[in-house]
């Protein structure tokens, strides 16, 4: 790894979809070309011949499952599986989906453009995890010392009917448990959809990922409230929108959590202290 090297620098954001401790997989998606992505190997090699062959493996599988899930939610008329890294000591596959009204159909997607591309809807990154998610099992993080510490001292505020509650670790809420009781529910999850892998998105990004998230929980019939995501002490992290929601099993809660790029989420029971569930693989840094 080499701090002077842009692909070693491209640190975790909105187009990071999914990673363990050998790659990654990245939403490279442009106006004419809205399904592609892109899995890179972490360390330094330039060729598939540089690496043994269980990582060599396992580069092809990884780039396999994304083939299949470009294919499942796309829907195109043709897959393009490309590696060149002409310019990059880093290994990467490119998976493109590609259609004949595209803009460059049939030569390449770096070819000469031979007409404006058809219109086509974006592709929620949220779909991409859940689907990569499903394929492929929990991503694997370095989570340091430092976030762990930055979760278990944030607080979240809701607004339930019977007034503002403050949740956090280890202190139960009184109007929790009330709103809970009305719903006839007893567990309960506070999701966030805001700055995927902690990793700040401008304001209008995270609307649009807090009303996707708020879409998919109404949608399955379950009570949620607003919240508000705040660290302890006001500075060492930033305030973002998240949603407090009754009927959610911790282990659902957190592929959610995971679907929409979240480190973490908070769970509860009634009557019972909240805990952090990880929504990822932790590694070493």
């Amino acid at each position: 790894m080499s701090s002077s090297c842009a692909i070693c620098g491209d640190a975790p954001g909105h187009h990071w979809l999914w990673r363990d401790e050998r790659l990654r997989i990245i939403d490279a998606r442009d106006a004419d070309h809205p399904a592609f992505l892109r899995v890179i190997w972490n360390a330094h090699a330039r060729e598939m011949t540089d690496l043994a062959e269980a990582d060599r493996q396992h580069l092809m599988e990884v780039v396999w499952q994304v083939e299949r899930a470009v294919r499942e939610i796309a829907q195109p008329d043709k897959i393009n599986l490309g590696s060149l890294g002409n310019m990059v000591p880093h290994l990467h596959w490119h998976v493109i989906a590609r259609w004949p009204d595209d803009a460059h159909f049939p030569g390449s997607v770096w070819s000469a453009r031979q007409r404006e591309s058809a219109a086509r809807p974006r592709i929620p990154a949220a779909l991409w995890r859940a689907t990569l998610l499903a394929r492929l099992g929990l991503p694997a993080v370095a989570v340091p010392p430092e976030l762990i510490a930055a979760y278990e001292a944030t607080a979240y505020a809701a607004d339930l009917p019977g007034g503002p509650a403050t949740l956090r670790i280890g202190t139960p809420e009184p109007l929790l448990d009330h709103w809970l009781a009305e719903h006839g529910q007893s567990r309960w999850a506070v999701i966030s959809a805001a700055n995927p892998w902690s990793s700040r998105c401008d304001k209008e990004s995270n609307h649009i990922a807090h009303g996707a998230l708020r879409a998919l929980l109404v949608q399955r019939g379950l009570p949620v409230c607003e919240a508000m995501n705040w660290p302890d002490d006001g500075v060492a992290g930033w305030t973002e929108p998240a949603l407090l929601c009754a009927g959610l099993s911790p282990e659902e809660a957190m592929r959610i959590g995971a679907a929409f790029g979240q480190n973490a989420v908070l769970c509860g029971e009634a009557g019972e202290s909240a805990q952090i569930m990880w929504c990822v693989r932790q590694r070493d840094s």
